[in-house]
């Protein structure tokens, strides 16, 4: 597989933040979930929220539709990945369609777990859809999919949202569960 190829079946850019969007209408609003979701995006989250002591989520259609009418601009504006700055928590992924499931585009998150110091808790560019996705804090998860040439882009929205400056010893706990 040529490196471009290959860059491109996992050409996924991640980006964390807090967000929020106008309400969706019309057909992407009706669906209110991506392909295999809510389930298979509750599950996955759950599995890696668990490890933490992090209790599950609950799917919110008002989370979802919010995160759809972001994905759909998204790929609307070529897909480049970018917040929406509001006051829902954020990740953003995005991949060669088809390429990621809904359980990879959660465990590409996690696997930020990785570079995360809990003896220096904190936020960070390289963990920060990390410390989102298992914020003890967080209670409710809406996500959304769309298209955009050959790509997916993922938008999961994070009610009460992560990341919170000083909060982070208490919300983001080792696989110990220790504070």
């Amino acid at each position: 597989m040529h490196a471009r190829a290959a860059g491109r079946l996992l050409g996924w850019i991640l980006a964390a933040g807090c967000a929020t969007a106008a309400p969706a209408t019309g057909p992407a609003a009706a669906e209110a979930a991506p392909r295999g979701a809510p389930e298979e995006l509750l599950a996955a989250h759950d599995r890696h929220r668990a490890k933490h002591c992090a209790p599950p989520l609950r799917w919110s259609k008002e989370l979802a539709e919010s995160a759809q009418a972001w994905a759909d601009s998204l790929a609307r504006r070529g897909c480049l990945l970018e917040h929406s700055r509001g006051p829902y928590g954020e990740n953003l992924a995005a991949g060669t369609t088809g390429a990621l499931s809904p359980a990879a585009v959660v465990d590409l998150w996690y696997a930020e777990v990785a570079k995360y110091r809990y003896g220096r808790p904190g936020f960070s560019m390289q963990t920060g859809h990390f410390t989102q996705l298992v914020w003890v804090g967080t209670q409710r998860l809406g996500c959304g999919v769309a298209q955009c040439a050959d790509m997916d882009v993922w938008v999961c929205r994070y009610d009460p949202p992560g990341n919170v400056q000083g909060r982070y010893q208490d919300n983001v706990l080792p696989t110990s569960c220790r504070r």
